[in-house]
């Protein structure tokens, strides 16, 4: 008799655990429990069109209304902070940056579900960013032509130069640099015919640049001093004669040297006269003979 008097006690007291629970989900369910809450809305973008966000961090009260048991959860919206796609949400007029109620809206939906309602202050609300223009200026390079170390006894056939000798940056005009833009010059010795990439230096988050690089060419060679002999013929007869050069390498070798210079006779009071001169800016007639080719007979 007493363990059926236990019996009974037990299902009575599940009974009355489970209407409790039933009513419960009843009340929940029927009762709209409505909350006000400061969120925070950051775009992930700091350039949107033509205008730099200065604050891409948006702060409202926001109302969320919610029935049943999604609204025992309402604790998660209170400072809640949400990052989403300022290139789907931002929009932009003649003043700035800015983003509606209903854009909001729409982010809250997709995080959150159907389960929520949010509302604002006023639907005819705009939320505008802080935000300044985007500017674009033109920065020369800066670059010295005497840091690029030659080896020794090597000269320039043609100077180093830069290609761009400047570049555009975009941005607002605040965070644009003044001033030439510094290059690292390359500490190798510049030997031969080269071309070399150097990479110039990046300017911050939100800033653009035209290139990220410029490119350095340069010539040089070993300057040699050389004797060279050839012939130059006169009333029949082959006189032979010595020039000695100053240049280039690659210009002064035995079966191109010639193209370089300018041999040339002419009369002169002791007789005929040898002329020799050089043809190109790279190359240096240091002295040739004889300087009387025929002499005269008096």
């Amino acid at each position: 008799m007493r363990k059926l008097f236990q019996h009974i006690r037990i299902e009575a007291l599940l009974f009355l655990v489970f209407a409790a629970l039933i009513w419960f989900v009843m009340t929940v369910s029927a009762t709209t429990i409505e909350r006000q809450f400061t969120m925070s809305f950051t775009a992930d973008a700091s350039v949107v069109d033509s205008y730099w966000m200065q604050d891409s961090t948006l702060t409202t009260a926001v109302t969320v209304r919610s029935k049943g048991l999604s609204a025992l959860f309402m604790r998660q919206f209170n400072g809640l902070e949400l990052t989403f796609s300022a290139k789907n949400s931002i929009r932009a007029n003649s003043i700035g940056l800015f983003i509606l109620p209903d854009d909001i809206d729409r982010i809250l939906l997709e995080r959150f579900g159907g389960d929520y309602d949010f509302s604002f202050s006023a639907q005819s609300d705009t939320f505008y960013f802080s935000t300044s223009a985007l500017i674009t200026k033109s920065l020369p390079i800066n670059f010295d032509a005497q840091r690029v170390k030659l080896p020794e006894g090597y000269r320039w056939i043609s100077s180093p130069i830069i290609s761009p000798t400047e570049i555009e940056i975009t941005g607002p005009e605040w965070a644009i640099p003044t001033g030439a833009i510094g290059l690292d010059i390359p500490q190798t010795q510049w030997k031969g015919r080269k071309r070399e990439n150097i990479k110039l230096q990046e300017f911050g988050n939100g800033l653009t640049q035209s290139a990220n690089k410029t490119v350095i060419t340069g010539y040089s060679d070993l300057w040699v001093e050389d004797r060279f002999s050839t012939e130059v013929e006169w009333d029949g007869r082959k006189h032979e004669v010595q020039v000695w050069l100053s240049g280039p390498f690659s210009l002064l070798k035995p079966q191109e040297w010639g193209q370089y210079v300018n041999i040339a006779l002419h009369a002169v009071e002791d007789g005929v006269g040898l002329d020799v001169d050089s043809k190109s800016s790279l190359v240096t007639v240091l002295s040739y003979s004889p300087k009387i080719l025929v002499h005269s007979q008096r």
